[in-house]
């Protein structure tokens, strides 16, 4: 164990470095809470895909992989790529424009700028603020664990010793340094999940005889639709639409388009971000499906039956199957996982208390970086406790996570920016209803007072009845100041609105659609909803601001479309065959060998060429507008006046 603590030290310490490296380049909150919009896209993308693949997706899905089969890593993590896709061509060029025309430094700001009023600013930061919170005591917690793991500690030690270290990067640096380091984790998560394929697998002789080992003994863990008492076909592909559109409306992945220093770095990043997390999914396969088959040969324990769970699977093997040096290596890349996402919430929630929430009340905060530190602390500070002393209240707070934030942002923030009929009284309501919604079924559930169907995974169901109810409510309650907030926002020309009308109207369609089959168990159109909105929100995004496409454009989407629709339905006319393919039943080996690495690559590289050739010419003018403005005397003073009292 003396190797993995020496490599765990020497991993904080380079994470401290990097914010002792930032300190002398933060000099005010844009620098503090957009990296002073210096970031390059291979330092953003990696840093997105990072934050994004937490210590939930590599702990929890392994853990998923181990008790469940690969069902539900095509529930939970193949169709995460296409999230990226989604962001990119959605919000990546508007959010980018809306930086270099405004102080835009959060999502609530964005918010405040679409739309008139303050109940639309004052709901989002708060969603914000204690979204952020309820994701760091997540983050606070699995750092203890892990901690505790290496050095011998109690729990409670190992969260304060974690939260110590990210505290003192992020506020030291903000998020220049929080971007660098995420950067250098993305690339440790990157090579640990390769190491860690090949190591996994081999312990049973290598991916084809593993499969043959699993297969042998109950192929069930195999197939799309599992073994015997595994995950509903409904519950599957609702969680689907879960991790798709809950990625793509996460707040630590949306505010890096408000860092990067140029247009053209939004070019390669989806591709980036989307090839990276398909790498890292890696490490939950090969250790889920491998620590299985060591089960059914008699080599490991029952580990759902075990102290820990199934989610003790990665502990397990990494303490039991591996040397001490990899073991080390493997668990400095899952604090890693744990430490990027927690200061991308770090920097989210501390905009929110220090920053938007003031700003929705009419309140200017003066010295805006000392105040963005003393919040970032004040973050951590609840998370900790929450952590250590309510518990009952980290379970509600954990409530408030991937759904619900997905659920208040998804509607308001991604079809805002095109919908001109989009109202600030729709935006509260996504908000409230986002987390109202998530927290009361949880604590509902979890306290017996209702029991919900096993097919009904109620967190995909809130994000698409959340976008559902978005749009009916800007339908029902039209809002003339909305409208004129978009005109001056984005200017639009009136002439094109019919044709995001019909957009729009198609994703309410097929949205209300996926979301009865959700609740009545029906796994079909669920199923088929997620090739078919993909489609429809690539086509969106691929709008210019003339509200027009590109031929060629067109063309690659439909192609796109038309491919992983096909893919989708080669799968269901397969998933009742007993064929096999690469060692997996046929319609597992579509999904896994076919759909999962097209999708992941594909809708990225359509994005780049989209962008390459139409939706980059909106924002050349728009650098050059940033950068005359910059030049200013004006400007520079006013830049260094900021926080001249810091």
């Amino acid at each position: 164990m003396s190797v993995s603590v020496g490599l765990i030290i020497v991993y904080f310490l380079v994470m401290i470095g990097i914010g002792m490296w930032a300190r002398a380049r933060v000099h005010n909150s844009r620098d503090f809470l957009v990296a002073g919009q210096t970031l390059g896209f291979l330092v953003m993308a990696v840093g997105t895909f990072s934050s994004i693949q937490s210590g939930f997706g590599m702990i929890g899905h392994t853990g998923q992989a181990y008790a469940v089969g690969l069902e539900a890593l095509v529930g939970a993590a193949l169709f995460v790529p296409l999230a990226f896709a989604l962001s990119w061509f959605l919000l990546g060029s508007r959010l980018y424009r809306l930086a270099r025309q405004h102080d835009v430094f959060s999502v609530p700001d964005v918010i405040k700028l679409r739309f008139p009023g303050r109940s639309a600013h004052v709901t989002m930061s708060i969603a914000m603020f204690v979204g952020s919170v309820a994701y760091m005591t997540a983050q606070v917690t699995a750092m203890g664990v892990i901690i505790a793991l290496i050095f011998g500690t109690s729990t409670t030690t190992g969260a304060i010793v974690g939260s110590l270290i990210v505290t003192i990067y992020t506020i030291v640096g903000g998020m220049l340094a929080g971007a660098w380091t995420d950067f250098i984790q993305g690339l440790l998560m990157i090579v640990m999940s390769l190491g860690v394929f090949v190591v996994a697998t081999n312990t049973l002789g290598g991916w084809g005889s593993m499969l043959e080992t699993i297969a042998a003994s109950d192929v069930g863990f195999l197939r799309l639709d599992g073994p015997a008492g595994g995950q509903p076909l409904t519950f599957v592909y609702t969680f689907a639409m879960l991790a798709i559109l809950g990625a793509a409306a996460q707040p630590q992945l949306i505010t890096k388009f408000l860092m990067l220093r140029s247009h053209t770095e939004l070019k390669w990043g989806a591709f980036v971000a989307a090839v990276a997390y398909a790498v890292t999914t890696l490490f939950a396969i090969s250790i889920g499906l491998a620590s299985r088959g060591l089960t059914m040969q008699g080599r490991a324990p029952d580990l759902v039956a075990s102290p820990g769970g199934q989610d003790s699977t990665s502990t397990w093997f990494l303490d039991t199957m591996v040397s001490p040096w990899f073991a080390g290596f493997v668990l400095a890349g899952l604090l890693a996982a744990i430490m990027s996402s927690a200061n991308s919430f770090i920097a989210v929630g501390a905009s929110a208390l220090m920053r938007d929430l003031p700003s929705a009340f009419g309140r200017e905060v003066r010295r805006e970086l000392l105040w963005a530190r003393v919040a970032s602390t004040v973050v951590v500070v609840c998370a900790l406790l929450f952590a250590l002393y309510l518990a009952q209240v980290v379970f509600l707070l954990g409530a408030i996570g991937w759904a619900a934030f997905a659920a208040a942002i998804f509607g308001p923030l991604v079809l805002g920016l095109y919908w001109k009929r989009a109202t600030a009284l729709a935006t509260s309501v996504a908000v409230a209803y986002g987390i109202v919604a998530n927290l009361a079924l949880t604590l509902l559930t979890s306290e017996e007072i209702i029991t919900l169907p096993a097919y009904f995974s109620y967190g995909g169901a809130i994000i698409t009845s959340g976008i559902v109810l978005f749009i009916a409510v800007s339908l029902l309650a039209p809002s003339q100041g909305s409208a004129e907030h978009f005109d001056r926002l984005l200017e639009a020309p009136r002439e094109s609105n019919g044709r995001i009308d019909r957009l729009v109207m198609a994703c309410l369609v097929i949205l209300t659609v996926a979301t009865a089959g959700m609740v009545l168990d029906w796994w079909q159109p669920v199923y088929y909803a997620i090739p078919v909105s993909v489609t429809l929100f690539m086509f969106l995004g691929a709008l210019n601001t003339a509200n027009q496409w590109s031929s060629s454009g067109v063309a690659q989407i439909c192609t796109f479309g038309c491919v992983m629709l096909l893919g989708f339905v080669a799968a269901h006319a397969t998933l009742d065959s007993s064929g096999t393919l690469g060692g997996l039943p046929t319609a597992t080996a579509i999904f896994f060998y076919l759909v999962w690495p097209f999708t992941a690559v594909a809708a990225p590289l359509v994005f780049t060429s989209v962008y390459h050739s139409w939706l980059s010419r909106d924002l050349i003018e728009v650098d050059a507008a940033a950068q005359r403005r910059s030049s200013t005397p004006a400007t520079t003073v006013a830049g260094t006046a900021e926080d001249a009292g810091r």
